[in-house]
């Protein structure tokens, strides 16, 4: 179905683009969370007359989102959960869990499972990045850290540090491998056409 934007969305345009969509994800999700109106004369009328309206509500919007950014910036999400003893979770932790956790943090309920990213459940202890999107102009990824108590938290932290660093160090070992390989091979570049020179004269 055709259908306004009245809000920017990365993937579909600007607010006032008309765009095709399919009926489902307009009926179930865009027209409800107010991202579009349908098309038609009536509605085309009234955006003309709205239309400076709607920007204002989005710039609001994105203002409320960047505020929600700045407030869990730099902070680990975490959620304590019963596990067994190889860390796997007695349940699972979901988009809900983590949109809770962070309406906790910020102080007031903002955020829903719509604004949460996860390729499936969490169903293990451990750090995950895990995306969000709290509005059409505005994605960035936060790191949640699931675990059995917050003494754990340190330590999967602190586990986690020493693999990057392990990581960096591998990776600096190979770079400095590399750079050795390709001055040994200019070396014999080197030789090789003095060599060539002497067997010319």
């Amino acid at each position: 179905m055709q259908v306004i934007l009245v809000s920017n969305i990365a993937s579909l345009g600007k607010i006032g683009d008309i765009v095709e969509v399919k009926n489902g994800y307009a009926r179930n999700f865009l027209i409800p969370t107010k991202k579009v109106i349908s098309f038609n004369q009536n509605n085309q009328k009234l955006f003309d007359d709205r239309k400076n309206d709607f920007e204002i509500e989005n710039q609001k919007s994105l203002d409320v989102a960047k505020e929600i950014k700045q407030k869990i910036s730099g902070k680990d999400i975490i959620i304590i959960e019963n596990a067994s003893d190889d860390g796997r979770l007695y349940g699972s932790v979901s988009s809900v869990n983590i949109a809770t956790k962070i309406n906790e943090i910020i102080g007031s309920k903002k955020l829903s499972r719509a604004n949460v990213f996860l390729n499936k459940p969490i169903k293990e202890i451990g750090l995950y990045q895990v995306s969000l999107n709290l509005h059409p102009e505005l994605s960035f990824e936060v790191r949640a850290i699931v675990s059995r108590s917050q003494s754990e938290v340190d330590q999967l932290i602190k586990s986690h540090k020493k693999n990057q660093n392990k990581q960096e160090d591998a990776s600096s070992t190979n770079q400095e491998a590399s750079d050795s390989n390709q001055n040994e091979d200019k070396e014999d570049d080197i030789l090789k056409n003095k060599i060539s020179r002497k067997k010319d004269k």
